[in-house]
C-alpha cells in the first residue's frame, strides 16, 4: 500500500482524491473542484508503505486524456488561477488573456465586448474554448467563440495548451486550446462585486455557492454596461450562469447552464467604410457529464450550444441600397463517451464524440425552398441552412517509466459533405525528468481545422464563399524545458509548424481587375517561434513576484504559383510581458504589467474623409496597467488603471483601442 503526504494546500483547485485509490494522510484542506484530477497510476501499489511528498503546485491540467502531473507533463500548458486573476489589472477573460506570452488577442472594443485569439500564429478560427472541458466554440466564425455566459469574477482557473490540441479535444484545436473553469466550494458563501469607471462604465457581478449534502452548487449572474470610449462603441452585456456537481453512489454527476446577452455598437468592426454598424448576440449552453466506474472509468456527457446573431450595417441611417440586416442561428449538439483504465501496459484511454452543427440565416448556407421567420427577430427571416456531422474516435496510451513518460494517441475524424472519409491524425509526446525540479520534453502531433460556415458561403463585393473546401492540417514539432521550484519557476520552448491546405482567398494572376476572390485550399503556411516565461516568488524582498516572458514567431507563406493571395501574416511577431506585484502597506498591494508588442504585416488605412485606403504597417506599442489591492477580513477594494500613459495603438485594422481608462470597485465575501 502506498501513503501520500501533502506537505501544502495553498487553497488551489486540484483534484478529488478518491480516484488516486490511494490511503492520503492529509493534516489540513480547503477542497476545491478542478477537472485537474491527479493520475491514479501516479505510484504503483506494492506490499510496503511508502512515504512520498507531493508538492500540489505541481499538479496541473493535462494535454492529455489521462491527467498526468506537472513534471510528467509533456506539453506547455499555462495556467492562471483565481488568487493570480484577482491581483492582475484586468477586467474580461479577453483581458486577462492578453497578459499570456502565447496568446494574441485582438480586441474589438473594450471589456471584453468582441475578441479574436490567436494561439501561437493561428487564426482566431484555428482555436478551441472549452468551459469546464466541454467544447463551447462556435461554427459560425471564431469572431463568437468567446461569447461566454461566464464573466472573469466566475472563472476559477484558466487553462491555456499552446500548441496543437486536435488528437485530445478534436478538430479546430488546430493551434492551441482554451479551458475555462469555474468551481465547487466545500463552503457556503456569496460574493457581491460592482465596479465604476470611465466612459459610463458600471459592472455588477454576484456569485454564490450552496451545498446541501451530495449536491454541490455554484451560480453567477452579472451585468456590465458603458457608453463607450468613443462613437458607437457602447456596449450592455448580461450573464447567467449556473453550475453543479451531485456526489452519488455510483458516481459523480456534473451539470451546467449559461446564457449571454451582449448588444454593442460595433464601430468599424467588420469593414471602416460604414462606422456605424451594430450587433446583437445571444448564446445559450448546457452540458451534462457522469464520471463513473473504478477500474475502468467511463465518462459519458452531452451538450448544447445556441448562438442567435443580428448584424446591422446601419444603426442609425440605412442607405438606400441597403436591403436589411443579417441574422443567424447556430445550433451545436454534441455527445461525448470516454473509457480509461490502468493495466500494466500503464493508462489506456478511448473514446468517441458524435457532434451536430447547424445554421439558419439569411446570408450563409444553402438556399431553402421557404423563408422562416428568425426566432426572436420580428423582422428577421432565415432564407438558407446547413448541417454537417462530425464523427471523432480517440484513442491513447500513455505510461511511465521512472524519469521517462510518454503519451502517444490517434484522432479518426469524419465529417459529413467533406467526402464521408475517414482522416487520421496521430501524435506523440514524451518527456525526461532530470530531477525532480527539471525535465525536458518533445512532441509532435498533427492537427485539423474545418471551415467555418462564413469561410464556406459568405459573399461580399470582393468576394465569395466555397461549399467545396476541405480541411485545414497541419504537423507541428516542439521541444522544450522546464524548472519548477518554490521560488523559481521558467519555461522554454522551441517549435515549427507546417500547415497546408490554408484556407484563404485566392485569386489567378491572370484575372480580370474585377473578378472576386474566392476562398480555396491553396496556401501553405510554415510558423517557427519560440516562447520563454519565467517567475519568481520573492516574498521576503519587499516584491512578492515578478514575471517575465517572451515570445517569437516567424512565418512565411508558401502559395500556388498560378494564384494570387490575400492571406494576412498579421501574427504578433515580438511580444514582451514583464508582471510585478509587491506590498504598499498593510493589506495593500500593488499590482504592475507591462506589455511591448510588435505586429508583422499592414492593414488597409481607411481615410473617411476621401473615402480612400493606404497601405499602414502596424505600429508597435508599449502599455502599462496598474492595480492597487486593498483587503481586510471579508472585503475587498480596488482601483485599476488600464493603458496609464495613454498610447494610441490598435489590435485590428482601422478600430482604435481606449485610451487612459479609470475603474474602481470592491467585493464583499460572505461565508455561511
Amino acid at each position: 500500500m502506498s501513503v501520500l503526504l501533502f506537505r501544502k494546500w495553498n487553497r488551489k483547485a486540484y483534484s478529488v482524491f478518491n480516484s488516486l485509490n490511494k490511503i492520503i494522510k492529509i493534516t489540513s484542506i480547503s477542497l476545491s473542484y478542478t477537472i485537474v484530477l491527479v493520475p491514479s497510476n501516479l505510484l504503483a501499489q506494492t506490499d510496503t508503505i511508502v512515504a512520498k511528498n507531493i508538492d500540489l503546485d505541481e499538479v496541473i491540467v493535462s494535454a492529455q486524456k489521462a491527467p498526468v502531473v506537472y513534471s510528467q507533463l509533456s506539453r506547455l500548458v499555462t495556467t492562471v488561477n483565481r488568487d493570480e486573476i484577482k491581483l492582475m489589472p484586468v477586467s474580461s477573460i479577453n483581458e486577462l488573456l492578453v497578459h499570456l506570452a502565447g496568446v494574441d488577442i485582438r480586441q474589438r472594443g473594450a471589456n471584453g465586448i468582441q475578441a479574436d485569439i490567436s494561439i501561437r500564429g493561428g487564426s482566431f478560427d484555428q482555436n478551441l474554448i472549452l468551459l469546464n472541458g466541454m467544447n463551447i466554440s462556435d461554427p459560425q466564425t471564431g469572431h463568437h467563440s468567446l461569447n461566454l455566459p461566464i464573466d472573469l469574477n466566475s472563472a476559477e482557473r484558466i487553462e491555456i495548451l499552446e500548441g496543437p490540441g486536435s488528437r485530445i479535444f478534436g478538430p479546430n484545436a488546430f493551434s492551441g486550446a482554451i479551458n475555462i473553469i469555474t468551481n465547487h466550494f466545500d463552503h457556503n458563501f456569496t460574493k457581491a462585486s460592482l465596479s465604476a469607471g470611465d466612459f459610463g462604465l458600471l459592472s455588477g457581478n454576484v456569485t454564490s455557492a450552496y451545498n446541501f449534502k451530495k449536491l454541490k452548487q455554484f451560480i453567477s449572474v452579472s451585468k456590465s454596461k458603458s457608453n463607450g470610449y468613443a462613437k458607437n462603441t457602447d456596449y450592455d452585456r448580461y450573464n447567467v450562469f449556473y453550475n453543479s456537481r451531485y456526489n452519488a453512489d455510483f458516481g459523480k454527476i456534473d451539470f451546467q447552464i449559461g446564457h449571454t446577452n451582449k448588444e454593442f455598437g460595433a464601430n468599424s468592426f467588420y469593414t471602416p467604410k460604414y462606422p456605424d454598424q451594430f450587433e446583437h448576440t445571444k448564446t445559450s449552453f448546457a452540458s451534462l457529464k457522469l464520471e463513473a466506474g473504478e477500474k475502468i472509468k467511463f465518462i459519458p456527457s452531452v451538450y448544447y450550444r445556441r448562438h442567435q446573431d443580428r448584424f446591422e450595417l446601419f444603426r442609425y441611417e440605412p442607405a438606400s441600397w441597403y436591403t436589411g440586416h443579417n441574422y443567424h442561428l447556430t445550433d451545436v449538439y454534441g455527445a461525448n463517451m470516454l473509457a480509461r483504465f490502468i493495466s500494466r501496459a500503464g493508462t489506456t484511454s478511448i473514446g468517441a464524440e458524435i457532434r451536430s452543427e447547424n445554421i439558419l440565416s439569411n446570408v450563409l448556407g444553402e438556399p431553402m425552398s421557404d423563408t422562416l421567420s428568425a426566432v426572436g427577430e420580428p423582422d428577421g427571416f432565415y432564407s438558407k441552412r446547413y448541417a454537417r456531422t462530425i464523427a471523432n474516435y480517440y484513442l491513447e496510451q500513455s505510461f511511465y517509466v521512472g524519469n521517462f513518460s510518454i503519451s502517444g494517441g490517434l484522432l479518426a475524424s469524419l465529417v459529413t459533405k467533406n467526402d464521408d472519409a475517414l482522416n487520421f491524425y496521430p501524435g506523440i509526446e514524451m518527456s525526461y525528468r532530470f530531477f525532480k525540479s527539471f525535465s525536458s520534453y518533445l512532441s509532435i502531433n498533427k492537427s485539423l481545422r474545418l471551415p467555418t460556415f462564413t469561410d464556406l458561403f459568405y459573399s461580399g463585393p470582393n468576394n465569395v464563399g466555397n461549399p467545396d473546401l476541405k480541411p485545414e492540417e497541419a504537423i507541428s514539432y516542439e521541444w522544450g524545458l522546464k524548472y519548477n521550484s518554490r521560488v523559481f519557476k521558467s519555461d522554454l520552448s522551441i517549435f515549427y509548424r507546417d500547415a497546408s491546405n490554408i484556407i484563404a482567398w485566392v485569386r489567378n494572376y491572370e484575372a480580370a481587375e474585377g473578378d472576386k476572390w474566392i476562398t480555396q485550399n491553396l496556401t501553405n503556411v510554415e510558423t517557427v517561434g519560440y516562447e520563454l516565461a519565467s517567475k519568481i516568488n520573492l516574498n521576503h524582498f519587499k516584491i512578492n513576484y515578478i514575471s517575465v516572458n517572451y515570445a517569437y514567431l516567424n512565418q512565411t507563406v508558401i502559395a500556388n504559383n498560378h494564384f494570387n493571395t490575400k492571406y494576412s501574416l498579421n501574427y504578433l511577431k515580438h511580444k514582451f510581458l514583464v508582471a510585478i506585484n509587491h506590498p504598499v502597506i498593510k493589506n495593500t498591494s500593488l499590482s504592475w504589467g507591462f506589455k511591448y508588442q510588435n505586429r508583422a504585416g499592414s492593414y488597409p488605412k481607411y481615410i473617411s474623409e476621401t473615402q480612400q485606403e493606404y497601405d499602414q504597417n502596424y505600429d508597435p506599442f508599449f502599455l502599462i496597467d496598474v492595480k492597487i489591492n486593498w483587503s481586510y477580513r471579508n472585503l475587498n477594494l480596488y482601483a485599476e488603471v488600464t493603458n496609464l500613459l495613454d498610447h494610441d495603438y490598435v489590435d485590428y485594422g482601422n478600430i482604435e483601442m481606449p485610451g487612459r481608462w479609470f475603474k474602481l470597485g470592491f467585493d464583499v465575501h460572505i461565508g455561511y
